[in-house]
């Protein structure tokens, strides 16, 4: 594939990097030399210095010949020129990043065939509906919905006083077989393990366990984690994330205060919110924090514009007894230190949006996808077709998946099977593969073996 990425900021980088280690023809387009630079000394692209909205320097890389626009710069109008522009070229597919909320609300806009854009994704509507996911489940890191929701994935953290810690996960299915469930991975020290029947739960450790959505409040309760529900969440900083967030916790019925310095801007989240409540005043102050009850808050989610401020008042919050911390870093490199220092979830929301924009590239041939820890596992859904004959009517055990390929769940006839290696693939399965970040490309293959 060839593909054009206009802009090379965190979300332009990262989808290059990708796209490149995937073995695609990639030509990246930035106007900051500085930027340039650095794709030039990290990455196995094509970096030119110029605009992106520029006809004359999209034809001198030949603009024609390209399967994929993806415009991910600061400015949504040159996003969307460029990809009007991609059209005109008879480009296949174009990703235009738009923040502004006057823009993402209007679906004429976004539908409007003129523009050419086959996806519009704005990075902090996209950071609010992961946090509300969390949300929903407070007890996990990650969680991911397969199957039309039939499957549910959770990721879980380990604490040294969980009673899995030191048992064998062969012990711990037994112990637990009125339920089917899988532990899929386990996360340890940045490296993302497939593990098998002998392999050791350890303190410290994340796990990702898959099984029937309805069954996984008891597999939970099984493993050490009580599902608590979350009412009341507070939040520092008025942002973007913040308010796409308040709007869906206020028609969820949640508790939401949000502390923000700024008094005018207090002034517009209170006019544009309607049940939330809006506090001026400074968030890293431990005495309004302490006043305003951040230890009975069931969530603390720092979602200011500075980095640093988030950390401080995450720790902070901490230490004056939050239930559980999310903090936003937009340092993705900075995300597992973060964790590590108390810190229960963090994220990027150009890191997510990358993300998204990945799962749309890779809509056509999966049902659905889900990336895990970074980018450094992900999780396809997959509908076995007649095409597939190497696939079909084959046990698990046969198709000899390289380890760190897994299938780890497969829906049939609205039946959820959690597979042995004795079970075998039917046409019209929907089969969850877990696979690590270096055999991604393998996934593909096996979609296209068709004899």
């Amino acid at each position: 594939m060839r593909a054009i990425i206009i802009g090379a900021g965190k979300i332009g980088y990262n989808i290059a990097e990708t796209l490149s280690l995937e073995g695609h023809d990639v030509f990246i387009v930035e106007r900051d030399e500085e930027r340039k630079k650095i794709v030039d000394e990290n990455l196995d692209v094509q970096a030119i210095l110029g605009n992106g909205a520029d006809s004359k320097l999209l034809e001198s890389i030949e603009i024609e010949k390209a399967d994929l626009l993806i415009a991910v710069t600061e400015n949504d109008e040159l996003n969307m020129l460029s990809c009007m522009l991609a059209g005109q070229y008879g480009v296949n597919k174009t990703v235009a990043r738009v923040r502004n909320p006057d823009y993402d609300k209007d679906n004429k806009l976004a539908t409007n065939p003129a523009l050419n854009i086959d996806l519009m994704i704005n990075p902090e509507r996209v950071a609010a509906n992961e946090i509300a996911k969390i949300i929903a489940i407070p007890e996990a890191v990650d969680v991911n919905y397969f199957a039309k929701g039939k499957i549910m994935m959770l990721e879980l953290q380990i604490e040294a006083d969980n009673p899995i810690v030191n048992k064998i996960l062969r012990d711990i299915q037994i112990m637990h077989n009125d339920y089917h469930f899988l532990v899929a991975a386990i996360s340890r020290k940045e490296e993302i393990i497939i593990p098998r029947g002998d392999d050791m739960i350890l303190a410290g450790d994340r796990i990702f366990i898959i099984g029937r959505t309805d069954q996984m409040r008891s597999i939970e309760k099984g493993l050490g984690f009580t599902r608590k529900k979350v009412n009341s969440i507070m939040i520092v900083g008025g942002s973007r994330v913040a308010f796409y967030l308040a709007q869906l916790l206020e028609k969820k019925g949640l508790e939401v205060k949000i502390i923000e310095k700024d008094y005018k801007h207090c002034r517009v989240l209170a006019t544009d919110l309607d049940e939330a409540i809006i506090l001026n005043g400074d968030g890293s102050d431990i005495d309004l924090l302490q006043d305003e009850g951040v230890a009975n808050a069931d969530l603390f989610i720092t979602l200011t514009e500075d980095d640093k401020l988030n950390v401080l008042v995450a720790l902070m919050a901490k230490r004056l007894n939050a239930k559980k911390t999310i903090a936003q870093v937009r340092r993705s490199d900075y995300l597992p230190l973060l964790e590590a220092v108390g810190i229960d979830v963090t994220f990027s929301p150009r890191l997510l949006a990358a993300e998204a924009v990945l799962k749309f590239l890779r809509s056509q041939d999966f049902l659905s996808i889900s990336v895990l820890e970074q980018g450094s596992a992900e999780v396809y859904e997959i509908l076995i077709q007649e095409r597939m004959k190497r696939l079909i009517n084959k046990k698990l055990r046969d198709l000899k998946f390289p380890r760190g390929m897994l299938i780890v769940a497969i829906l049939r006839d609205n039946d959820v099977i959690i597979p042995s290696g004795e079970d075998e693939l039917l046409v019209g399965d929907r089969i969850i593969i877990f696979t690590v970040a270096e055999l991604i490309h393998r996934v593909e293959h096996i979609l296209r073996l068709e004899v």
